[in-house]
């Protein structure tokens, strides 16, 4: 099944989603596979369709990008801390330099989705943009028991809310870290452990 015949089949139940890129690149598409710009109201019912009608059971991955900016520094601890292997201790983090150029920075965090049908020998990369004030989307664990770990990994280091999530907890952080890690505007607080 060619990309093209996964879009028409996927537009004819969702003909609100947008594939990204195509015959003319985009920065975003991830090039070679179908990508497809989707809206969280819609990605449970996409992902449902996807794996009931057309073939794709297989969730590979679900991650997310904070597209703010240059990441604040004050996100990282800069003290040099103690290290028995390098005797001047690990180098201190510095200031990030300007924004990139050619990165479309936005106040945005897009989660992105890959799912690949074995039988088909194809696969699906799905993006959704979320708001970074109240980042919500339904979870896939009902559909994929894969979505629980990914999900939760997501939830703790970018404080996005899987709505629907069973278990929704912090998995990778201790309790005592306030915030998330992973965005950009993160700033560390210093605990008992600085």
């Amino acid at each position: 099944m060619t990309p093209e015949e996964v879009l028409k089949q996927v537009q004819r139940e969702f003909p609100q989603i947008q594939r990204i890129g195509g015959e003319t690149p985009h920065p975003e598409e991830v090039r070679g596979y179908l990508t497809l710009r989707v809206s969280s109201q819609d990605m449970f019912g996409l992902c449902k369709l996807l794996k009931e009608k057309l073939g794709f059971i297989y969730l590979d991955m679900i991650t997310a990008v904070d597209w703010k900016g240059p990441v604040d520094p004050r996100g990282y601890i800069t003290d040099p801390n103690p290290n028995p292997f390098l005797p001047e201790g690990a180098t201190p983090q510095m200031a990030p330099s300007n924004p990139t150029p050619g990165v479309n920075y936005r106040e945005t965090i897009q989660m992105v989705y890959l799912m690949t049908s074995l039988e088909k020998r194809a696969k699906i990369f799905l993006k959704v943009d979320l708001s970074r004030t109240s980042p919500k989307v339904s979870s896939l664990i009902s559909l994929f028991h894969a979505a629980d770990w990914q999900e939760r990994e997501v939830y703790d280091l970018l404080g996005i809310q899987f709505e629907g999530h069973p278990w929704l907890k912090k998995i990778l952080t201790p309790d005592f870290i306030a915030g998330n890690p992973l965005r950009k505007d993160y700033v560390h607080q210093k605990d008992r452990f600085d």
